[in-house]
């Protein structure tokens, strides 16, 4: 074979590795970082719901404890009709939650990874594939594409956040309950994460 035609094949091999490669990948939109533009962040859902859905959580789990609110997390997702995405294959919100729960279980009993909080769990779980180094994304009803790691870190802002309003509540009321004269149970109210819509 002449010199030309192996050059020749191997830039039409080339290009048609190139085009099959952009083909692959239709419509994909840019990877957001779990912000708007404005730089206010986004959660699964309206923030502004997510005290009530808090609320009847807590009132089954305990939210108190770090796998409480890992289980929280997992919750939000398998209730979710959002599209999420891992090594470039679309799954609904029930399979991903499985998914990442599988994904604990292993890299704490395999692996001997210590995961000791929720913050732990969406740093080191929810980060993304240990296959193919992508991010885990989430596909949200805007179209946006976001991080689901960020996603998740603002959704367990937000948890934490309503758990400050909750907790001291509940805790003054047992208190003022139990205590054989009245005492003042005002409770500080502290202020929302930064960027949070909720009042």
């Amino acid at each position: 074979m002449s010199k030309v035609s192996k050059q020749s094949i191997w830039g039409i091999s080339l290009l048609l590795a190139f085009c099959l490669g952009c083909a692959s990948r239709p419509g994909r939109t840019p990877l957001l970082e779990g912000s708007t533009l404005q730089g206010n962040p986004v959660c699964l859902e309206n923030p502004e719901g997510i005290p009530d859905v808090v609320r009847k959580f807590f009132a089954t789990r305990d939210l108190t404890t770090e796998e409480g609110k890992i289980d929280y997390l997992l919750e939000r997702i398998r209730k979710s009709d959002l599209v999420f995405i891992r090594n470039d294959v679309e799954y609904n919100g029930k399979s991903s939650s499985q998914f990442l729960r599988w994904k604990l279980g292993r890299m704490e009993r395999r692996y001997k990874w210590k995961i000791n909080s929720a913050k732990d769990f969406v740093e080191k779980i929810t980060s993304g594939s240990r296959v193919s180094g992508e991010p885990y994304t989430v596909i949200l009803k805007d179209g946006s594409q976001h991080n689901l790691q960020n996603i998740l870190q603002n959704e367990l802002n937000v948890l934490e956040f309503c758990l400050s309003q909750y907790v001291p509540k509940a805790e003054a009321a047992k208190a003022s309950s139990s205590a054989e004269t009245t005492a003042d149970t005002t409770t500080l109210t502290p202020a929302p994460p930064k960027g949070s819509t909720l009042t």
